[in-house]
């Protein structure tokens, strides 16, 4: 679906033309941050003039296939196919982020390169970040637009370095945050605390994300931002070899690290619950994974046979939005651009007493708010409630495709 281009935020709120990355689908990360000394600099010289860095490189991405080979996730041959384009996919945005960014201190807000998805990414959602040196402070300029969500996030998501991930810090969401008379807003993200709209930073934080959340995709505006460093000066610096092997060894990590941390998370749903049923992670949990306080997610595995439905019922809270999706095996959403793989509140069909119902099934069973499996047999499903303080369980149940086309009570 093609998605028109707004108006720099600069242009609109202080009648300076700024250019800028515009928002699309895929989820985004942060480089790793790191300084090369005097001690190892001609080291890394020796291997980009010898070109020991690419075999370095290549060393290390070998690995990153092991984790298509994990028995405990049960692939199939079309798993494992998918699993080898989710890979390259990760390497892809693992190049781009840590090979194309100008540093920290000349940030732009940058979507991932189109088709990498990861971490049960949102097929409603827009996300964009910026990557930041939490010793150094931001300001954050924009336009609201119509955009049915938005929110700020300072967050640790360095997939390169998985073990020192600590998730998120400071959240500012469209309710908290001032505007002017046109719409415009102005955020200072920084360790100390800020007058008017601010966003915390902790010296753990890498990146700063953006989540916008469409409920009605190709009516709604949006939002338009940029970011600029406080510190900065000047401009950024030509290529600097012998921070190359550092850029080349951080994406192949960022790959590896990606795969096996959305992986152990897949392998919890089983042991929260069982397969086709939800489970609601705990709160610390989410806060780890980069979630929105403001969003809690009902979270399960599905799996069904060709004859086979999955029926889900639920009464929604009184909430700003909620969506269900499907996603495969490594925790990416399904292809929304040429399959219904995902219904929210402003799409579903309601039932007279304002509960709904969703059949998930291979086939369409005549039903309404039908979710097609896109060729996947078994995968990851979530349930998302935001804004709200209640959070009902859905009901789950696997019904025969016949049963579901023939009615259900």
């Amino acid at each position: 679906m093609a998605h028109s281009t707004p108006l720099p935020a600069a242009l609109l709120c202080s009648g300076v033309l700024n250019t800028h990355s515009q928002p699309l689908r895929g989820l985004p990360m942060s480089p790793a941050h790191s300084s090369t000394n005097s001690s190892t600099h001609s080291s890394t010289n020796d291997k980009v003039q010898s070109a020991e860095a690419w075999t370095d490189f290549c060393d290390q991405l070998k690995k990153a296939g092991d984790v298509i080979l994990r028995e405990d996730l049960e692939t199939s041959l079309f798993d494992r196919g998918e699993g080898l384009r989710y890979l390259g996919r990760l390497l892809r945005a693992g190049l781009f982020s840590f090979g194309e960014n100008p540093g920290p201190e000349f940030p732009v807000f940058r979507p991932m390169p189109d088709g990498v998805k990861m971490g049960l990414d949102n097929p409603d959602n827009y996300y964009v970040s910026a990557s930041i040196n939490p010793r150094l402070d931001y300001r954050i300029r924009g336009k609201r637009g119509t955009i049915h969500y938005l929110s700020f996030a300072a967050q640790n998501q360095n997939f390169a370095a998985k073990d020192k991930i600590t998730g998120g810090a400071g959240h500012l969401n469209d309710s908290e945050l001032e505007l002017d008379d046109d719409g415009c807003f102005e955020i200072l993200a920084s360790q100390n605390e800020q007058p008017g709209n601010w966003l915390r930073t902790t010296d753990q934080t890498r990146q700063i994300l953006i989540r916008q959340t469409f409920l009605h995709r190709g009516k709604e505006q949006p939002v338009e931002v940029e970011i600029e460093c406080l510190q900065a000066k000047g401009a950024p610096s030509p290529l600097e070899p012998d921070r190359v092997p550092g850029q080349l060894m951080g994406a192949a990590l960022y790959a590896m690290g990606c795969a096996q941390w959305f992986a152990d998370w897949v392998m919890e749903f089983p042991q929260k619950a069982p397969i086709n049923d939800f489970h609601l992670p705990d709160i610390e949990k989410h806060r780890v994974m980069g979630g929105d306080p403001n969003i809690r997610m009902w979270l399960g595995m599905w799996k069904l046979a060709p004859d086979e439905a999955l029926v889900i019922d639920a009464m929604p809270p009184k909430c700003d939005y909620w969506n269900f999706q499907l996603a495969n095996i490594w925790a990416e959403s399904l292809d929304s651009r040429n399959h219904q793989v995902h219904v929210n509140s402003g799409g579903a069909i309601y039932r007279d007493d304002g509960s709904f119902r969703i059949v998930v099934a291979h086939e369409d069973p005549d039903a309404e708010n039908w979710i097609e499996t896109a060729g996947h047999h078994h995968g990851v499903m979530a349930l998302r409630w935001v804004r709200t303080n209640a959070h009902p369980k859905p009901s789950v149940r696997v019904v025969k495709i016949a049963e579901a086309r023939a009615g259900l009570d």
